[in-house]
C-alpha cells in the first residue's frame, strides 16, 4: 500500500513545483531598448498578467547584438517559469542564419513556446513623386530601371530587408537595399526624395500615407489593413499570390520548463491579451492580438525559420 500511494508522486517530480509557482516575481526579458513596439506590447501585458498570477511581473529591457545576448541569457536561465523571453522573428527565426557565429542558442531546442502576443504587417511605401500610380506599375518601373530602385529598411538581415529580397526574387523587380542605422531618418529621406522606396512597420507608414506625404504601394498582410484600407496586399500580384508576412512578438520559456507551468502561462497570457482594454490599446499602436496556441506557435517558428533560411541563403546575406 505504501508503494501504491507514493508511486504517483514519484512519477510526477514537477508537480510540487508547478503547484507552488509562482512564488516570486516573474521577469519578462525584452531584448531591445525601451520605447519600441516590443516594449510597448510587453508593458501592456505585464500588469494584467501580474494581476492574474498574484505575483509581480517585471519588464527587463536588455538590448545588445540585435537581441541575441538577452535571448541567449534566457535560454540558459533556470527552467522554473520565472524568467521568460519576449521573442521576435528576428532573434529566433532570422539571426541564426544571418549571424550564425554570434548566436549561441538553438531556437527550437533551447526554448518552449508559450504564447503569441501580437503581429504587425509591413508596408512598402515610396517617395511622393515616384512615377508609379499603383503596385503593378511600381513593379514594372523597378523591372525597367537599369540601376534599380533604392529601398530603405532598418538594417541588413532584418525581416524588412528579407521582405525586399522576397519581392525582388518573386517579381523580377530590381531593388537596391539601403540599410539605415537611425530608422527615424528613413521617412524624412523618403519624403525628401533621397530614396525611392522603403519598407516600414505599418504603424510608422500609415499616418504618412494617410496625409499624402508618401505613397502606399502594398502591405504584407493577406488582406488590406484597416489602417491603410486603400493599399492592396502584396498577394494581389500574381507573382506574390498567397503571400503573407508579419513581424511578431511571442513569449518563450527556457526549454525543460514544467509543462504545467507553460500551459498555465499560455492560458493566463491569452486571457490577459483578450481583455477589452488590452485590445483597445493594442489597436491604438496598430498591433493585432494573436490567438495562436502554444503548439501552433512552435509550428510557426519552425516554418518561419525554413522560409527565412532560404531567403538568406539565396541572397547571400551575412553579418559576421
Amino acid at each position: 500500500m505504501i508503494h501504491r500511494r507514493t508511486l504517483p508522486l514519484l512519477a510526477l517530480p514537477g508537480l510540487a513545483q508547478a503547484q507552488a509557482w509562482p512564488s516570486r516575481p516573474i521577469t519578462l526579458v525584452v531584448p531591445f531598448a525601451a520605447g519600441g513596439n516590443v516594449d510597448a506590447v510587453t508593458r501592456l501585458l505585464a500588469p494584467e498578467l501580474s494581476r492574474r498570477l498574484g505575483q509581480n511581473v517585471v519588464v527587463d529591457n536588455a538590448p545588445g547584438a540585435g537581441g541575441t545576448i538577452a535571448t541567449e541569457r534566457v535560454a540558459r536561465a533556470a527552467p522554473d517559469g520565472n524568467t521568460l523571453l519576449v521573442a521576435v522573428e528576428s532573434t529566433l527565426a532570422i539571426a541564426p542564419f544571418v549571424t550564425p557565429s554570434a548566436v549561441r542558442y538553438d531556437p527550437v531546442a533551447d526554448f518552449a513556446p508559450v504564447a503569441m502576443l501580437a503581429t504587425l504587417p509591413l508596408a512598402l511605401v515610396g517617395r511622393p513623386d515616384l512615377p508609379a500610380a499603383d503596385l503593378p506599375a511600381l513593379i514594372a518601373l523597378a523591372r525597367a530601371s537599369s540601376a534599380g530602385l533604392t529601398y530603405a529598411t532598418s538594417g541588413t538581415g532584418t525581416s524588412l530587408h528579407l521582405l525586399g529580397e522576397i519581392i525582388a526574387a518573386r517579381t523580377g523587380a530590381r531593388l537596391e537595399h539601403v540599410p539605415y542605422r537611425i530608422t527615424s531618418q528613413i521617412p524624412t529621406d523618403l519624403m525628401g526624395g533621397r530614396l525611392d522606396l522603403a519598407i516600414l512597420a505599418l504603424t510608422v507608414a500609415a499616418p504618412l500615407v494617410r496625409e499624402g506625404r508618401i505613397k502606399g504601394f502594398a502591405v504584407s498582410a493577406a488582406n488590406p489593413h484597416p489602417a491603410m484600407p486603400a493599399v492592396p496586399p502584396l498577394a494581389s500580384l500574381p507573382a506574390m499570390a498567397g503571400f503573407e508576412m508579419a513581424v511578431w512578438q511571442g513569449i518563450f520559456a527556457p526549454a525543460r520548463t514544467d509543462a504545467a507551468i507553460v500551459e498555465r502561462l499560455a492560458a493566463e497570457i491569452q486571457m490577459a491579451m483578450e481583455e477589452p482594454e488590452t485590445q483597445r490599446r493594442l489597436a491604438g499602436i496598430g498591433m493585432t492580438g494573436s490567438q495562436l496556441s502554444l503548439a501552433a506557435l512552435g509550428r510557426l517558428l519552425r516554418a518561419e525559420m525554413t522560409r527565412y533560411e532560404a531567403v538568406v541563403r539565396a541572397a547571400n546575406i551575412r553579418l559576421d
